[in-house]
């Protein structure tokens, strides 16, 4: 079905041509996974014994996930099968050992943040057994673990960030920020530095603002700091935290308070003015905050509660939208190719259950490919994150890890 006028938008300054071949450019970024364009099937569905997956990690013919509840530990799976092949679930003071965040995978060995525990650690369990190998500092919470060269890189709750060694989990560089602050930090490591965000006292340059929150680029082998960012707002003293940054050939994109960013990576400077996203939200004209951004060739995507949005890489500009009702808690926002999966309810195809439907839009074309919903205990219970796999996909769902082909 393709979208009517009413559901999509094309920005006054976009070009015809990026409905048609420049999305040759997308599946060329993407072109390592092949998108499922044909109705999905549930070909293999995983239930260890606990409700809440944390985002998973592939490695071979393995997929790697926590429970972000209850239980906790990391599960490794056959993805052939559907087997569990070990779980591994560490105890600390506090008890819990949930897990929010995906592991991370170097060699023979898989890191994760068990942040939610008081204290926590990072933790390196063998691959191939899931037995523990070493631990390391306690992680802050909702920090991610990116794992290059044989190195492992973290936050920590004690406001430094962590270079360890993935085989043997010893230190080998961190550096103080200065704050401990919350802001959920994702590393992307690119060329040899590591991008990630983080609360910090105030650079130099910001000598008469308070302690607030950076984007990083550090030498990925030294830890020497390269540049720091601050995103600003209006009547946002500290900064914005930029949860959810993404790293392109030339430029970091992220969101924060009703805001879109773009950072040049060489300088950590504004490549165009922050745009601020405003929509008809209630029956007035609101600021709105964008989340799930993916990267889609020319532009970044992401959704408010009542739009899916397209925004130029160039100028932070709309090149298009799709009204609807999404899903911004749980968005399932993954690229492969030339198709964007999503979660929610466009209004030109209303889904019966917004919360808990999956979608495919084929992005030449703006057709919508198919819709995914599964009955689960807990009514119109939404899926989670999304690992793309060649033709398929594994989505989080309730109780169930879901392979869906």
């Amino acid at each position: 079905m393709i979208l009517s006028n009413k559901g999509w938008r094309t920005g006054a300054t976009i070009a015809g041509a990026l409905l048609g071949t420049a999305w040759v450019f997308a599946q060329q970024a993407s072109s390592i996974t092949a998108p499922l364009r044909t109705a999905p099937t549930e070909k293999l569905t995983v239930n260890p014994g606990f409700r809440d997956w944390s985002p998973t990690t592939v490695t071979g013919t393995t997929i790697l996930g926590g429970n972000q509840t209850n239980r906790g530990g990391v599960v490794a799976i056959d993805m052939l099968t559907g087997k569990v092949k070990w779980t591994y679930r560490p105890v600390f003071n506090s008890g819990t050992a949930a897990v929010s965040t995906a592991p991370a995978v170097s060699g023979d060995i898989v890191v994760t943040p068990f942040s939610m525990a008081y204290p926590g650690a990072v933790v390196g369990v063998a691959l191939a057994t899931g037995k523990e190998v070493w631990r390391g500092p306690d992680p802050a919470v909702d920090a991610a673990v990116a794992v290059h060269a044989g190195l492992a890189y973290v936050l920590g709750k004690d406001g430094r960030f962590y270079a360890l060694e993935a085989a043997t989990g010893r230190e080998r560089w961190k550096v103080a920020l200065g704050d401990r602050g919350a802001c959920g930090s994702q590393p992307i490591v690119r060329d040899d530095t590591i991008y990630f965000t983080s609360s910090a006292a105030a650079a130099a340059g910001d000598a008469k603002k308070p302690a607030g929150f950076y984007l990083f680029a550090l030498d990925a082998n030294t830890g020497q700091e390269r540049w720091r960012y601050r995103a600003e707002a209006p009547y946002v003293q500290p900064g914005v935290c930029l949860r959810q940054p993404i790293v392109t050939a030339d430029s970091i994109y992220a969101t924060g308070e009703n805001r879109l960013y773009a950072v040049d990576r060489a300088t950590g400077r504004d490549r165009w003015s922050p745009v601020e996203v405003r929509r008809q939200q209630d029956g007035q004209v609101r600021a709105v905050e964008v989340h799930g951004l993916v990267e889609a060739g020319p532009v970044v995507i992401g959704m408010t509660s009542g739009f899916l949005i397209a925004f130029e890489k160039t100028s932070g500009r709309t090149a298009w939208e799709i009204a609807g009702q999404y899903n911004t808690s749980s968005p399932s926002t993954a690229v492969a190719g030339d198709v964007l999966y999503f979660q929610g309810s466009p209004d030109s195809k209303p889904a019966a259950a917004s919360r808990g439907t999956l979608h495919a839009l084929d992005l030449g074309t703006r057709t919508i490919l198919w819709a995914f919903s599964r009955p689960t205990a807990e009514a119109n219970w939404p899926f989670g994150s999304v690992t793309l796999v060649d033709g398929g996909l594994w989505v989080a769902s309730y109780q169930a890890l879901v392979k869906l082909q």
